[in-house]
């Protein structure tokens, strides 16, 4: 079933499952997403969507104009099994670039995701591109990489654990990123920024650090969990919602 999750004027977001994607919703947002990243393949945009459990869809007068796909999968760490979050392909409109409302209906479909597990949920994300990493220190207490601070062994051993049983040898636990060899889809060089941004931003100069080799496709594990104590008041707020929701 198809859930309303925010609405703002002609915007709004829903969280759609996978499956009841209609050919033109999964045209359009191929076509989305092939405009902001290359190096990608329709085979391999359907092979990874047909993965994930869900996608959360934002649409402007009807159109889509930008979604993230997701799945929830448990992991054995250590003897103690907790689920994660997988975020997938996200995209969205550049004219709306600030917009709240993608942030708003992912931790609303987080929050719902954590009312459905008997365990501790995580986000788990590979990132390649700045913007998508600043929601970690914008929105969480603690996340692995670590911006400032010590970095938390337990959530780096999550995850390890997490990255390597999904991608084996290609990630590399000493540096966190993920290398695909040839790229599985990046960021176009003309919405990538990072080096401009990183002279003003503190968050996206550490994103270039930990990642320098973002642009053939390279990827950084990050980790965080979902849990209202560790939610800034902004994503606690809607989190907090999709927990109602999915109760």
């Amino acid at each position: 079933m198809r859930s309303t999750a925010d609405e703002i004027g002609s915007i709004g977001s829903t969280t759609t499952p996978v499956r009841e994607l209609t050919p033109a919703e999964r045209d359009r947002m191929f076509a989305l997403y092939e405009t902001y990243y290359e190096a990608v393949d329709r085979n391999v945009f359907e092979r990874d969507l047909a993965e994930k459990d869900a996608v959360v869809i934002i649409r402007c007068d009807r159109e889509i104009i930008g979604f993230s796909t997701y799945l929830v999968r448990p992991q054995t760490v250590g003897g103690e099994t907790v689920h994660y979050l997988f975020s997938g392909d996200t995209v969205l409109h550049s004219a709306r670039w600030g917009d709240p409302v993608l942030l708003r209906g992912f931790f609303r479909a987080a929050g719902a995701a954590k009312a459905a597990v008997a365990s501790r949920l995580f986000w788990f994300s590979i990132i390649g591109g700045h913007r998508t990493f600043r929601i970690l220190p914008n929105f969480f207490c603690d996340f692995v990489p670590a911006v400032d601070g010590p970095v938390s062994a337990r959530l780096q051993t999550i995850r390890d654990a997490i990255a390597t049983a999904r991608y084996g040898r290609q990630f590399e636990p000493s540096t966190g990123l993920i290398d695909f060899g040839l790229s599985q889809g990046h960021l176009r060089e003309q919405w990538a920024d990072v080096e401009e941004t990183a002279f003003r931003n503190r968050f996206a100069a550490f994103f270039l650090r930990a990642n320098p080799f973002y642009f053939r496709g390279v990827e950084l594990a990050c980790l965080a969990e979902f849990e209202l104590g560790n939610l800034k008041r902004y994503a606690a707020a809607s989190f907090a919602e999709g927990l109602q929701d999915g109760r």
